[in-house]
């Protein structure tokens, strides 16, 4: 099995409505992933809004961007390359939205961010 690196970093969203804030903050430590392994990478977020419209992006070695992923509470929509192997675990309760890769590849290699709008 072949090492793969992956880089966590951070995105904040800010917001202007009467002082309503929107925080979206991410562990920021580069992992080590074995090529054919999961890993999860951590997103918490904070705002007044019930239903936050969340996201997944990362950005590819070629300096890419490429959207990954969109939750909110009654849509979900996936890019046809995650095939599967890419999924969150979301909590309204906890604001979490934590992306979950499976049989890491070669091509996972990037750069992730979580959004939030």
């Amino acid at each position: 099995m072949g090492v793969q690196d992956f880089t966590i970093s951070s995105v904040l969203l800010f917001t202007d409505k009467g002082m309503l804030c929107n925080k979206v903050t991410q562990n920021s430590l580069d992992q080590t992933v074995a090529t054919g392994s999961e890993v999860t990478l951590l997103c918490t977020y904070d705002t007044q809004y019930l239903n936050p419209d969340l996201y997944w992006y990362r950005k590819r070695p070629d300096h890419s961007f490429q959207f990954i992923l969109h939750r909110d509470n009654t849509l979900a929509h996936d890019a046809d390359f995650t095939q599967g192997r890419f999924s969150v675990q979301h909590s309204h309760t906890h604001r979490t939205f934590h992306l979950m890769i499976s049989s890491v590849r070669t091509e996972d290699r990037a750069t992730y961010y979580c959004a939030m709008s």
